[in-house]
């Protein structure tokens, strides 16, 4: 940096002592005190630091501009290399016919020639038929160097060496002929290789316009050797016609070539670039899943925990003044819950980890529980809810198809103002039709195909949050696919909606009368029993604690693996259920806690994983290991029913 610059940037003092740190602030008349001294006489000048710049926008158009232009530029050099790589691709292609015509051309042309000069006749034969064998091995001592570097320009220059020596040969032949039909032989044989040589070497229009000016020699050399004048203007105007009509065929055939070459070539571009993008858009949709992912699970642990604190609450607040307050709060927390599994519906869906378990089993029960659980829904809409399941068994996965049944009464339930909903099932030779009616306003046909897609809602223009997030239906018919049942709809606007599901029919004879329906009974603990709680977030496992000890377990905590080993040793193996989180922290997840507590405790203890990973690899993992699995935030009354269930 120059001294003028230096002089631009504040000094200070090399120090200042404790008096002159407190010193008043001459005025400006006063005299200021001189700088202190350079460094002195032979001392190097002491080091500056590197400036250091880095622009992190650049809101400048016009560097764009310019990068566009260059990228533009860049492009079409590359496609005109990629059409000179290809002329010499064709070029080398046509080469042995080229080589083919010429050999058999040179024969009768070396007879021509020999009627007067046989020495000559066997020279320039020999010389042909040379060239036509170098013609006919030149692409297979190409394909040997290539990928080598400059390899094309090397066969380029081989193939217009060639093409010269070709021609030359070619324009000599009219020259050695006796004049008469010996030489009218030679023009004609030579106007015929130059015309094959044009139709080979088209790509190649230096050289191609080369042959083409062949029958000029041979007019030349007739209005040479002719004595009348009639043949000789008849001999040149033919070959000066010939030539002009090589010419333009040359200009017409490498036109229509390189315009077909050049298209096929940008079609190729392009095709590259829609594969880029759709690669980048697939990236892109795989980088939103993973954040969706990470984002769900950390959304829903915070959720997680204040439902379990809600529902302690809100049993605690029982026949209390602020009982209505923690209702409501209850009821917020069940509407974010429904919002996260409804999103995670749609990713397991999509993951393809959902594998229907397929058995045979009656209807009854299956209506029974969606009837405890939507009965109470439809009366307070004033609506009638009534099932008809007639005895009948059908061959499905029952927690599936009871989940399409129920989102299809909840929907129907939502749009249903006056009137009721029946289901019914109805049989056929091979199936049992699942039948939803309800008594809306129904959906216009133009609508039908719609209602099915995600977070569409009939009738708004905007989603309405109190009916939802619009995709109960998505659910239901990514649900009724992997089932492989048939789902349709049929409405009438002004009288109602009916779903339909058809299910292949079950054969279970007698076994209705003998079901009990012990399924719908509540648990009832008869004796305290342990369960262990593992989750690395202290919320949770508190939460969890008073919850579960309110419905009268008993709890032990633990954070991690090893703590959780440590329990159940402490309880020397008392542990009836474990309740783990997947991911606990950095050491072993709840996968590896589960079997370490089983291996101490001598048997296999009955678990459930709870977790808020909705990626498809873990939702993978989880679905293999076989256990039990509830997703964050997990509703009480969900998470009663899975200890319900898994503590038979």
């Amino acid at each position: 940096m120059d001294a003028a610059a230096r002089e631009d940037e504040p000094t200070l003092p090399a120090a200042l002592g404790p008096a002159e740190a407190g010193a008043p602030v001459p005025d400006d008349d006063a005299t200021a005190p001189e700088p202190p001294a350079g460094p002195p006489p032979g001392a190097d000048p002491a080091p500056r630091p590197p400036r250091a710049e880095f622009v992190a926008v650049d809101s400048d158009s016009t560097q764009d501009e310019v990068d566009s232009r260059q990228r533009h530029h860049a492009e079409r050099r590359a496609i005109d290399e990629r059409l000179q790589d290809a002329a010499l691709r064709s070029t080398l292609a046509a080469l042995p016919v080229w080589g083919a015509t010429q050999a058999l051309c040179t024969l009768p042309m070396a007879a021509a020639v020999g009627l007067q000069r046989p020495l000559a006749a066997l020279l320039w034969g020999g010389a042909m038929l040379l060239l036509a064998l170098l013609l006919w091995q030149l692409p297979r001592r190409t394909r040997h160097h290539n990928g080598q570097p400059g390899h094309a320009a090397g066969s380029r220059r081989r193939i217009q060496a060639l093409a010269a020596a070709a021609a030359l040969g070619i324009a000599l032949a009219p020259w050695l002929g006796a004049p008469g039909p010996a030489q009218a032989l030679l023009g004609l044989l030579s106007t015929a290789l130059a015309f094959a040589g044009v139709v080979c070497l088209g790509p190649l229009r230096p050289a191609a316009l080369g042959l083409a000016l062949l029958p000029l020699s041979a007019g030349l050399a007739g209005t040479m050797f002719f004595t009348d004048a009639p043949h000789r203007a008849l001999y040149g105007s033919g070959a000066l016609a010939a030539a002009a009509t090589l010419v333009a065929v040359v200009r017409l055939r490498h036109r229509a070539w390189r315009q077909n070459t050049r298209a096929l070539i940008e079609q190729g571009v392009q095709l590259r670039k829609l594969e880029s993008e759709r690669d980048a858009a697939w990236a892109a949709d795989q980088d939103k899943s993973r954040f969706l992912a990470i984002a769900s699970h950390d959304l829903r642990q915070p959720v997680h925990a204040l439902g379990l604190f809600a529902a302690t609450l809100q049993k605690r607040l029982q026949n209390t003044s602020d009982e209505p307050l923690a209702r409501n709060m209850m009821r917020a927390i069940d509407g974010l819950e429904r919002s996260f599994n409804a999103m995670l519906d749609i990713s397991r869906l999509d993951a393809g980890v959902m594998t229907p378990k397929l058995q045979t089993f009656p209807l009854r029960d299956m209506f029974r529980r969606l009837h405890m659980h939507y009965a109470g829904q439809a009366e307070l809409s004033g609506l009638g809810l009534r099932f008809s399941p007639g005895g009948k068994s059908v061959t499905s996965d029952p927690q599936l198809l009871e989940r399409i049944v129920g989102n299809l009464i909840q929907n129907a339930i939502k749009y249903t103002e006056h009137g009721g909903i029946v289901v019914v099932a109805r049989s056929t030779a091979t199936h049992v039709n699942i039948e939803i009616w309800d008594t809306g306003s129904g959906i216009a046909p133009t609508l039908l195909p719609r209602i099915f897609e995600e977070f569409y809602q009939v009738g708004r223009g905007e989603r309405d949050r109190t009916h939802g997030l619009g995709m109960g239906l998505a659910i239901v018919k990514r649900l009724a696919g992997l089932l492989n049942h048939r789902l349709m709809v049929s409405s009438r606007v002004g009288r109602g909606t009916m779903f339909r599901v058809g299910v292949p029919i079950g054969a279970l004879p007698g076994i209705q009368e003998e079901m009990a329906p012990a399924d719908t009974v509540p648990m009832v603990l008869t004796t305290p029993q342990m369960v262990l709680i593992i989750d690395d977030e202290e919320p949770i496992r508190e939460g969890l604690r008073l919850l579960l000890e309110e419905w009268g377990f008993q709890v032990a905590t633990a954070a991690d693996a090893a703590q959780a080993e440590h329990t159940a040793t402490a309880l020397e193996g008392h542990v009836d259920l474990i309740l783990s989180d997947l991911h606990l922290g950095d050491g072993p997840d709840g996968l590896e806690a589960i079997g370490n507590v089983r291996r101490l405790c001598g048997h296999d203890v009955a678990a459930v994983l709870i977790t808020g990973d909705t990626s498809h690899d873990e939702i993978a993992r989880i679905t293999a290991s076989g256990l039990p699995v509830l997703f964050k935030p997990v509703q009480p009354k969900r998470l009663y029913e899975a200890l319900r269930n898994t503590l038979g």
